[in-house]
């Protein structure tokens, strides 16, 4: 079953709560919740149920939400093309990006090991 433009446009008009995984990788795999309004993230607080944390969240995902809508988040790869510390770099495509650290990373283990 598909729902219609109009039934989408309504569950972006509700306010809710959703249950997620906090995107980081730690060991206590946290959960959270996260209020969104308008289809948009705009507040997080850790989960009372989760076994570990009890509604804990850390500094890293405590302000999850100004973070992920900041303007100055990267959303593409760069790669620096000025001195280090210049702040100068340029867009790259994905594929560059990654062709680009498997080189090094091949470099790396063949002067000095795995």
């Amino acid at each position: 079953m598909t729902a219609t433009p109009v039934e989408l446009q309504s569950f972006h008009d509700v306010t809710r709560t959703v249950r997620v995984a906090c995107p980081h990788d730690c060991p206590d795999t946290c959960q959270v919740l996260a209020t969104v309004e308008e289809g948009k993230v705009t507040g997080v607080r850790g989960d009372p149920e989760h076994p570990f944390t009890r509604g804990v969240l850390c500094a890293k995902v405590n302000d999850f939400e100004t973070r992920v809508y900041d303007p100055t988040r990267l959303l593409h790869p760069m790669r620096r093309t000025g001195p280090k510390g210049s702040g100068e770099f340029e867009r790259i495509s994905w594929d560059e990006a990654i062709s680009e650290i498997c080189s090094r990373f091949t470099a790396i283990v063949a002067e000095y090991g795995g």
